[in-house]
């Protein structure tokens, strides 16, 4: 028979606050078995300390793998683009530029609504529909 001496027990909601997560996560630790647990009686479960500070570990990234994320984030990016579409996305913005200030012109200058606005007015139409 083995006698548990200065060990340090939590329950599981003492463990999710002690790392600030939630109950749930903890036993989701438990199932995978990434987080040892021992039983208590027939329906106590409870964590060792120890156990709890090996899930504690520090994200390091040496010059080696912030060279390897940088690539991938060029990759995902993909290739420069050339002087032919270069061009062509000038002048998309220069259209775009054109159709807003035709637009602003057409509204006598006059700013769209705010979003929150015509949506409150759509519900508000909505409800008095539904209510007749």
């Amino acid at each position: 028979m083995t006698i548990v001496q200065d060990v340090e027990f939590l329950t599981v909601a003492e463990a999710a606050g002690t790392l600030k997560v939630s109950i749930s996560t903890i036993r989701r630790w438990i199932d995978q078995g990434d987080l040892p647990a021992y039983r208590l009686g027939p329906r106590r479960v409870r964590l060792k300390v120890s156990d709890l500070a090996r899930l504690i570990s520090p994200i390091r990234l040496d010059e080696h793998d912030s060279t390897k994320a940088q690539q991938r984030g060029l990759e995902q990016l993909g290739r420069p683009l050339d002087s032919k579409e270069k061009e062509r996305a000038l002048a998309a913005i220069e259209a775009v530029s054109r159709l807003r200030h035709a637009v602003a012109a057409g509204r006598g200058g006059k700013l769209f609504s705010p979003s929150h606005a015509v949506l409150n007015e759509i519900r508000d139409e909505r409800t008095r529909d539904l209510g007749q």
